[in-house]
């Protein structure tokens, strides 16, 4: 992680040394357990709260990217009161398979919209105003929030599960693939969600499963039988009752093994 360090001061210091930014955080793997030589840099710049500041420090984005080297390719994106860049560098910049960087910027009073009941290590404070605005950015995540979530998700889990053995029985391999990919992140969710952590997605996911269920999983992308269907439908619900019992939430599951019994 040396690498991730390196480019992780020079931009640190530049940051400092711009009068309207009022604190800088990191967030991301390399604040957990995950963080290893291939983690990208995920870091929130809070800026006094004025939107002349905000502008100010957010034209600049250019300028921290190139203090660690040219990128070969970057993004800008907006959502909320937040901005961000995401800059990817190159394997000639940073070996042995590039480095992405992605700074986030809002006004110091927005700073809990920056990356919301993540982790984070606080590296420059100029007033001790960013720790007290960042508490509020960890906290467990709403039990009503939690709830929506699975019902979205169970809403859409059944016709997955219909359209993935529809796509057997026509032998159409690539349609079953992409249908149990969006099962197996409703998986992931949910297994995350029994430790009180949040995952969207695939990425490290496999933390949160026991072996047999990562058994089920990894044989999921090599056999997609309608066997494998039934086996990661099956591995959902059970996902789901972990949840429902660690943390005390009304999660209605039994019309979703009703519906499993119909389709499987």
């Amino acid at each position: 992680m040396v690498i991730q360090h390196g480019a992780l001061n020079a931009i640190t210091t530049m940051l400092k040394g711009i009068s309207s930014v009022e604190g800088v955080f990191l967030s991301g793997s390399l604040v957990n357990a995950h963080q290893d030589d291939f983690s990208d840099i995920d870091l929130g710049v809070a800026t006094q709260s004025s939107a002349e500041a905000f502008d100010k420090t957010f034209a600049l984005r250019h300028e921290l990217i190139a203090v660690v080297g040219q990128p070969i390719h970057y993004l800008d994106r907006v959502w909320g009161n937040c901005k961000m860049i995401a800059a990817l560098f190159g394997k000639s910049t940073f070996p042995p398979i590039g480095l992405e960087i992605d700074i986030i910027f809002s006004q110091l009073r927005y700073v809990a919209e920056q990356m919301p009941y993540s982790k984070y290590r606080i590296i420059f404070d100029r007033m001790g105003s960013l720790e007290p605005a960042l508490a509020k950015t960890n906290p467990p995540k709403p039990k009503q929030e939690i709830e929506n979530e699975i019902a979205k998700h169970l809403r859409a889990f059944p016709f997955y599960i219909h359209d993935a053995l529809k796509g057997c029985k026509r032998g159409d391999e690539f349609q079953v693939q992409s249908l149990l990919e969006e099962v197996r992140k409703l998986i992931f969710f949910a297994a995350a969600m029994r430790r009180g952590e949040v995952v969207y997605g695939s990425k490290r996911a496999y933390y949160y499963l026991s072996t047999a269920e990562r058994q089920v999983v990894e044989k999921s992308y090599l056999i997609s039988d309608e066997s494998t269907i039934a086996q990661l439908a099956r591995l959902y619900i059970e996902c789901l009752k972990g949840l429902r019992s660690s943390h005390r939430i009304d999660i209605d599951i039994e019309p979703a093994s009703i519906m499993l019994q119909e389709l499987l």
